[in-house]
């Protein structure tokens, strides 16, 4: 009976040291699964407690040439996410942002493709690490308070968009029903050209003061003001336009009209002239005033209409003129004899 009593409690006191999961530095198996420190009843692996203002727990590294850790790893031991604060001279720097993120003092942590950065200068970034290459994300630089994102330029304005790549794009997009990430607003930059492009089917605003003042159609059409721009036009300005210089090109010298001296040019007599403007109150050729009103003016025609006009009058001139030359001559030799 003793002996199976003995038998029996071996094998509870293995069983206890078995299921024990800690150990002394002697490699001793200490009874029970967690540790407390301030606390008998430890609920977790390393229960820490303390009811007064102060510092829980302590990690230090007094060489200013290393950097002291803490790893936090699963399954998989590559993927480990770490804090480490690195010591007052520890050498180099974050490699891609060195000058921004210098070792020396500063603070990271993250796993081990993205890090989270925090320098002794107040700078503040997020990074990616990716084959051998880093790239600095988001970026605050502490002594200007200015926001940087997308690359390792130091922000040079309160937000400012930056990185390496071909072109630089902002895209906004509202995912409603029809639309999807590749649509919506992309404001670009490509080495010095610049691109504000509406992506959908729709208009492109402008506006002061919440009031809509342009506005760009799908068709390329603008609008300043409300009036919609009239068919075969490409710009409508409400109220008119100030400019101290305005310039119309014809597309061919066929649409100026020299073709006025051309020696082919039927050039009307002035009283098919007069007959036409006493049934028409207008001169051949050019609009009435209700079709103005109706229709307004093209500037470039209305100007070759009116050379036009003076270069007919003029060839009349010159005709007249001619005449009373003649009637002059005529005159003289009739008071000759």
């Amino acid at each position: 009976m003793k002996q199976s009593i003995l038998v029996i409690f071996s094998l509870m006191l293995a069983s206890n040291y078995a299921n024990a999961q800690l150990f002394s530095s002697g490699n001793n198996v200490i009874p029970g699964n967690n540790v407390g420190v301030g606390t008998n009843t430890p609920a977790v692996k390393l229960h820490i407690q303390n009811n007064v203002t102060a510092e829980l727990l302590r990690m230090e590294n007094t060489n200013p040439l290393a950097r002291g850790s803490f790893r936090l790893s699963n399954d998989v031991a590559l993927n480990y996410a770490s804090f480490s604060k690195y010591g007052s001279t520890f050498p180099g720097g974050y490699p891609g942002v060195t000058t921004q993120y210098p070792y020396a003092n500063m603070l990271a942590f993250g796993n081990n493709n993205g890090p989270c950065l925090f320098s002794a200068s107040g700078n503040t970034g997020i990074a990616l690490a990716k084959s051998g290459t880093t790239k600095l994300k988001f970026n605050v630089n502490f002594t200007s308070e200015n926001v940087g994102i997308g690359g390792n330029a130091l922000p040079v304005t309160n937000i400012h968009f930056n990185n390496s790549l071909a072109g630089d794009t902002i895209k906004i997009t509202n995912n409603t029903t029809g639309h999807n990430a590749g649509d919506g607003l992309d404001i670009r930059n490509t080495g010095i050209a610049a691109t504000i492009m509406n992506l959908e089917n729709s208009t492109l605003e402008f506006g002061t003061n919440n009031v809509s003042r342009m506005k760009i159609n799908s068709d390329g059409k603008i609008v300043m003001g409300t009036t919609p721009t009239p068919a075969g036009y490409k710009l409508f300005v409400e109220e008119g336009i100030l400019t101290e210089k305005v310039k119309v090109a014809v597309k061919t010298s066929s649409e100026w009209s020299d073709y006025v001296f051309a020696k082919e040019y039927d050039l009307k007599p002035l009283s098919e002239v007069e007959a036409f403007i006493s049934q028409n109150n207008h001169l051949p050729g050019v609009p009435s005033a209700q079709d103005v009103v109706d229709n307004g003016i093209d500037m470039a025609k209305m100007d070759a209409k009116l050379l036009e006009k003076i270069e007919e009058l003029t060839l009349h001139l010159i005709e007249m003129d001619k005449k009373m030359k003649d009637l002059q001559k005529r005159l003289e030799l009739a008071e000759s004899k």
